[in-house]
């Protein structure tokens, strides 16, 4: 027997309805609080669980100016992470150059230049050319210094090229080259006028014979020049023109010589259009380098010199000149000389027993 089968008074019929009513909405209420249970219920607590506790700091919660936007992203991009964006290139740094390195990037002839004593040429005393003794075979080989040059300064078995006047020179066989004069670049005389007047013998006698300071060139170039600086003449041939400049800048650096405005301001130009390195030697001419493919006599050997005529002058060849003495008569003329010994250096001008020397340049039998 069931209980609705029951007679029902109306005061229990009400009672059962209300606990009815009362029980559905119990349900619902659990349902809202989300006091069920379940799978799903699990589901959702895991996924509240795993997400960050994002915590606000109390200033900013009432300062919007201080949250931050979040980063933009490109339009039409999908995948940002794919993208490469390229900087925008800044300018280069500028290279850092060393001392050594900035030395040689300088102009160095311009540096050497710049270190030169300026001032005017003077003369405490005149100027005595016999004080400067030249032409020694310093070596003791057998070869005075003129020989040395032409030996140092010859093209292989060709010849000489004279850098004043771009000649070029076969010569008569070894080392004779009577056409041919050896320089002084700084002459004696302006060595004189820049200081070397206050130096010692043994410093003009070493100057005299300073190897750095002498070239062989035609002897008409080495009279037109005579003892003019840089401001007063130059070589015809334009690279003659840095030869000379590079040679005076060596040269009174290492000497300590001075030079005058002048010298200075025409040496300076000379700098704007030289390089510091020596001007190459042309190849010489055809027809002298044919000529130079047939054997030419060699000089003869130096001999020691012991005569008398070795306190006067020195041979081309550095030999004795009077073993040239053919009739003994204790003179000599410059046809008893071969080839090979012209010309003969007077050594001290003014003093010339054999009268070698007609035009009293130091130099004799030149012809």
């Amino acid at each position: 027997m069931k209980l609705f089968d029951l007679p029902l008074s109306p005061n229990l019929a009400k009672l059962l309805i209300v606990i009815s009513v009362a029980g559905c909405s119990t349900a619902n209420t659990g349902i809202n609080q989300g006091e069920i249970s379940g799978p799903e219920v699990n589901e959702r607590e895991e996924l509240v669980e795993g997400k960050p506790e994002i915590t606000q700091n109390e200033n900013t919660l009432g300062d919007l100016s201080s949250v931050q936007e979040p980063e933009k992203i490109l339009e039409g991009t999908d995948d940002i992470e794919q993208q490469e964006i390229t900087p925008t290139p800044g300018p280069s740094p500028t290279p850092t150059v060393e001392p050594a390195e900035q030395a040689t990037l300088e102009n160095t002839l311009l540096t050497q230049l710049g270190s030169l004593r300026i001032e005017p040429e003077y003369e405490a005393t005149p100027y005595d050319r016999s004080e400067f003794p030249h032409w020694d075979d310093e070596d003791g080989d057998g070869m005075n210094t003129r020989l040395e040059i032409l030996s140092l300064e010859k093209v292989g078995n060709v010849g000489w090229y004279s850098r004043w006047d771009g000649e070029w020179y076969a010569g008569e066989g070894g080392l004779s080259a009577p056409r041919f004069d050896i320089d002084h670049i700084v002459s004696l005389k302006e060595a004189w006028r820049s200081g070397a007047d206050e130096w010692s013998t043994s410093d003009k006698d070493t100057f005299a014979d300073d190897m750095l300071n002498l070239t062989a060139v035609t002897a008409s170039s080495n009279r037109s020049k005579g003892a003019k600086d840089a401001s007063e003449w130059l070589p015809s041939e334009a690279s003659g023109k840095c030869y000379l400049l590079i040679r005076v800048i060596q040269v009174k650096t290492k000497w300590s010589l001075s030079i005058d405005q002048d010298e200075y301001t025409a040496l300076k130009e000379l700098t704007e259009s030289c390089g510091p390195d020596i001007p190459d030697i042309p190849s010489p001419p055809p027809d002298l380098s044919s000529s130079a493919s047939t054997p030419t006599p060699t000089a003869s050997p130096a001999q020691p010199s012991s005569g008398y005529g070795s306190q006067f002058y020195q041979t081309a060849d550095g030999s004795d000149i009077d073993i040239y003495d053919a009739n003994g008569n204790g003179d000599i003329n410059c046809g008893e000389l071969p080839s090979a010994a012209k010309p003969v250096l007077v050594i001290s001008p003014g003093s010339d027993p054999y009268r070698l020397d007609g035009d009293g340049d130091g130099f004799g039998c030149e012809g």
